[in-house]
């Protein structure tokens, strides 16, 4: 007898039927199994790991280069400008001479460099 498709298939009288194998075919084993570890590592190291330490090197870098006078753009939102900069407290002056702390990791993006001897808010001015 041959299975050919779901289908018992049977020898006209007088052959012998194939012997069965005992692997199926397309089976790779336990090397098939590493194989595809392997690139799913591999696809999480480039499509997660990277761009994590990417990220992280531009925030270090921002973090680095701030300094009094900039005028940044918190994760909230607010627009204000760098006031005073303390451990990882950061004063900003934001609307009508609103001053807010907020910690260095709620800063989004550094919009303009600023100069540290006029510290007055540009925001709603025209």
């Amino acid at each position: 007898m041959l299975t050919l498709f779901g289908l018992t298939l049977y020898a006209p009288p007088g052959e012998a039927a194939p012997a069965p194998t005992d692997t199926a075919p397309g089976a790779g084993g336990f090397s098939g199994i590493i194989i595809w570890l392997l690139i799913m590592v591999a696809l999480f190291y480039f499509m997660i790991i990277m761009p994590q330490r990417r990220r992280s090197r531009q925030f270090n870098e921002m973090m680095s280069r701030l300094k009094e006078g900039d005028r940044i753009v918190t994760a909230g939102g607010i627009v204000g400008k760098v006031i005073t900069i303390k451990g990882d407290s950061i004063r900003i002056r934001s609307g009508n001479n609103t001053e807010l702390d907020v910690t260095r990791r709620s800063i989004a993006a550094i919009v303009g460099k600023g100069d540290t001897e006029n510290v007055e808010p540009e925001i709603g001015k025209k």
